[in-house]
């Protein structure tokens, strides 16, 4: 059972290495994060509409 374990973990680390490699040499070694744009959900946009719509009425 041990023997089996510790093969599992090798094949498992070499496809990691793997991986790795492919992934340094398909992105050109690049670290960079990518920077993602999030957006207000549509629940968010409507309580600014409603607060705009209270804001205006007021004023």
């Amino acid at each position: 059972m041990f023997k089996s374990l510790l093969i599992c973990f090798a094949v498992l680390f070499a496809q990691l290495a793997a991986l790795n490699y492919i992934d340094n040499r398909l992105n050109g070694g690049s670290t960079e994060v990518r920077q993602t744009v999030s957006s207000p959900s549509s629940a968010q946009r409507e309580e600014d509409k409603e607060e705009e719509s209270k804001k205006n009425n007021i004023v």
